[in-house]
């Protein structure tokens, strides 16, 4: 199996009629680029803050009315002070960062927000996106789940040739009934533990079971690749090749695995200055963001 990998541009451009162009110092999509032009860019003679509150009204992100707590006809309503000092294009603009997965530090000066402010908001959604994506399901009646590991399925044709050794192995689990394809990402735990091999190989087989039946739903047929312990009710790779014509099998050997393989080696650069352990959860949480990303670009 072979990594794919990918060129992006360095930047983005805005051709607004009413300003000037407006660069950003990263890629962007076009269409988070067109609703940013929607949302957060002036038209007409109001203030820009009012501008945005209405436009976000008229998506059914804020609400145009508030309910008193107590049904009595003298309610007063106190708005509470807000917790982060930052105007709401600013919170706009970093959510639009976010979804690119924008370096914080450059994209918080170019839109001149206080890093900590950022930072706080990054957090947030990174928090909302963890939640969001331990609610959903994969498989279902008559999709098929693809489960692979990272690193074991790359190939002696595509060798490791970066500086950063494999720290941790991840459980790549993708469900070939979406398109695009979903993914589960899981960064391994049970090969961190000091025990012996044959231990390993048990807790790992116990931990790859454990996931699988956390994230998919229903009775799907469940396909374990050449780098998986066996799992209950699981068909190997192998087998369910032999049924399929030689395009369908490089796609599910080879092609289905390509996005996934790319975030894995991007999770990878985030253990270059830390240790296995604490690299783990921050590998988890980049993988839960990228796939939020990449589910909804």
């Amino acid at each position: 199996m072979e990594a794919d990998s990918t060129t992006y541009d360095s930047g983005s451009y805005i051709n607004n009629s009413n300003d000037k162009n407006i660069f950003f110092p990263f890629t962007a999509s076009p269409r988070n680029i067109a609703l940013y032009e929607e949302l957060l860019i002036k038209k007409g003679d109001k203030p820009l803050e009012c501008q945005i509150v209405e436009r976000l009204q008229n998506f059914g992100l804020l609400s145009t009315s508030l309910q008193c707590p107590e049904a009595r006809p003298d309610c007063n309503l106190v708005c509470k002070p807000a917790r982060l000092q930052c105007s709401i294009l600013q919170a706009m603009q970093m959510i639009f960062v976010w979804c690119e997965d924008a370096e914080i530090t450059e994209a918080a000066e170019f839109f001149d927000v206080k890093f900590r402010t950022a930072s706080i908001i990054y957090e947030k959604l990174d928090e909302l996106t963890a939640t969001q994506m331990r609610r959903t399901k994969l498989g279902g009646e008559g999709a098929a789940v693809l489960t692979e590991m990272y690193p074991d399925c790359l190939n002696r044709q595509s060798p490791d040739t970066t500086d950063q050794a494999h720290a941790l192995q991840i459980l790549m689990v993708a469900d070939t009934k979406q398109i695009p394809t979903n993914y589960r990402l899981h960064v391994m735990k049970s090969n961190l533990k000091k025990v012996p091999f044959s231990d390993t190989l048990q807790l790992i087989q116990a931990e790859v079971q454990e996931v699988i039946s956390s994230v998919i739903e229903s009775d799907p047929l469940l396909v374990c690749g050449n780098n998986v312990p066996p799992v209950d009710a699981a068909v190997p790779l192998t087998q369910l090749l032999q049924h399929c014509d030689v395009e369908m099998q490089h796609f599910l050997s080879t092609r289905v695995w390509r996005q996934a393989l790319t975030l894995c080696g991007a999770a990878r650069d985030l253990c270059a200055c830390a240790s296995t352990p604490v690299c783990g959860g921050a590998m988890q949480l980049y993988l839960d963001t990228a796939l939020y990303r990449l589910r909804h670009e």
